[in-house]
């Protein structure tokens, strides 16, 4: 669907739908043209009869998924899950924002029905415990397909989505296909180009010494999928509103307190100011892979030459990150390089990426299992804003990346409650609801996760992916002093 003109602003701003994306991932049945010069005829509607033109001349995705049917364990649901979340893209219908793409791919699931970036990695993990390496190669090789039409990785399979990126994660899938056997030394001309996207353009700023990237998007304009949510917010504030929104959604993090003024109002937000931690952790990881690679194919110029970026960016990361107060790495300002001061889980990435000191690590071990961990896993943040991406709510890929972290400064045991402690919400939560969701409520894992723009959504790609990785690996056995109190 054209998310522009006065049909979409009219279907938009009109309510037609509960959720903004159901639209602009509508697919017209006749020319969108002739629809859109029908509408222009026809106008003006009332809601009752906008709502039965859109009907008639669109196809709504159904929210059930194909082929999909009730497990009877948990067990079953991981292995079957991954068919009826699997879809292809290689012909899409005329007007549709799918992207075209060669090879079949798995989606998060809910209203989340297309190739997601970030995503991928965390979904991929599962795929690679369940010997489905060639799937997961053909999402990767399909993200590589869109850096190479967009020159980068853009948030998701939707052209509405290939104005920004996500987090740069490709390096991590790259790291995991050559674990799995595949020769990595094929995907180093996209990780070059990955790497000038984030440390080029509007996406590099300078400050205390050093360069950073941020976050974001070469649009200014209102979200095409959160339309009506956009204009709102920004009939209500003066300062500029939407590039902020979108550069949140392009860290994934949509939304949360670390990128406001005042950490508990959106309308604060001001994600172009700030330099991520957790990002520059990735851009470390991504030059760390390239010189790997280059080395490997016998580049020694290209390996020196990204050595030594990555080993510049961990001290800065090292040294400008770091709060001893506090014991964690958290994010900066852009003005002047000021820490800022909401401590948010992104921090972890200091000891799953290799950043953090021996002494650091041992503050953060103490942070994270006094201030972070909660009866049902870690806590994304240490506040409750009423955003999904903050307390009390926890995600899968955090808890991945603190899991792993712990392990790699040895920290065995704290990483064994974490684990056991998500997989335990993880478990209670398909007895409850025969699935597995996107996110978890921690502190009280009995109560459905809430906040952000829409509802709890099912599936979960991730979450899926993580717990069996988790499992997989035996990082989590469930024990009695790991049980959610």
């Amino acid at each position: 669907m054209t998310t522009e003109g006065e049909l979409f602003e009219a279907v938009q701003l009109g309510n037609v739908f509960a959720d903004s994306k159901t639209f602009v991932d509508a697919v017209p049945r006749s020319d969108e043209a002739e629809i859109v010069s029908e509408f222009a005829s026809s106008s003006p509607m009332s809601s009752d009869e906008l709502r039965a033109f859109v009907l008639e001349r669109f196809e709504i995705r159904s929210s059930s998924e194909p082929g999909y049917r009730a497990a009877s364990s948990l067990d079953e649901y991981l292995v079957t899950r991954w068919d009826s979340l699997t879809r292809s893209s290689d012909r899409p219908p005329a007007g549709s924002s799918l992207e075209p793409l060669p090879n079949p791919y798995v989606v998060p699931g809910g209203r989340f029905d297309e190739l997601f970036y970030w995503d991928t990695f965390f979904t991929g993990l599962g795929l690679l415990a369940h010997q489905r390496v060639e799937l997961f190669t053909g999402m990767v090789d399909n993200l590589v397909l869109l850096l190479d039409r967009y020159g980068h990785v853009p948030n998701g399979s939707r052209t509405y989505l290939s104005s920004r990126s996500q987090p740069p994660l490709l390096a991590a899938m790259v790291n995991a296909l050559t674990d799995a056997g595949v020769d990595g030394r094929w995907y180093l001309p996209a990780l070059l180009l990955e790497h000038q996207y984030w440390t080029t353009g509007d996406r590099m700023v300078e400050a205390l010494g050093h360069r950073w990237s941020r976050y974001w998007d070469v649009l200014d304009t209102a979200r095409p999928e959160a339309f009506a949510e956009d204009l709102l917010m920004s009939s209500s504030r003066e300062a500029p509103l939407f590039r902020n929104l979108r550069a949140a959604a392009a860290s994934g993090w949509d939304f949360s307190s670390r990128w406001c003024a005042v950490p508990g109002d959106l309308n604060t937000i001001e994600t172009i100011r700030v330099i991520p931690f957790d990002l520059n952790a990735l851009v470390m990881r991504l030059e760390w892979t390239i010189a790997d690679l280059a080395r490997w194919a016998g580049d020694e110029n290209v390996a020196s030459a990204f050595t030594a970026h990555a080993d510049a960016r961990r001290i800065a990361l090292q040294t400008c990150c770091w709060d001893d107060a506090a014991g964690w790495f958290g994010d900066l300002d852009m003005d002047g390089g000021i820490r800022r001061r909401s401590l948010t889980l992104a921090g972890v990435t200091g000891l799953s990426e290799g950043i953090a000191t021996a002494s650091q690590a041992a503050s953060m071990r103490r942070t994270l299992m006094e201030r972070f961990l909660a009866p049902g896993g870690l806590r994304t943040s240490l506040f409750e804003s009423g955003e999904q991406w903050d307390a009390p709510n926890g995600w899968a890929p955090l808890h991945w990346w603190a899991i792993v972290g712990l392990r790699a400064y040895g920290f065995v045991d704290e990483a064994a409650t974490v684990a056991n402690r998500w997989i335990a919400t993880c478990r209670s939560g398909f007895a409850a609801d025969g699935t597995l969701l996107e996110k978890y409520d921690v502190e009280e894992p009995d109560r459905r996760a809430g906040g952000g723009e829409y509802p709890v959504q099912e599936g979960f790609g991730w979450t899926n992916g993580v717990l069996i990785d988790l499992l997989a690996k035996g990082y989590g056995v469930l024990n009695e002093s790991s049980q959610p109190e």
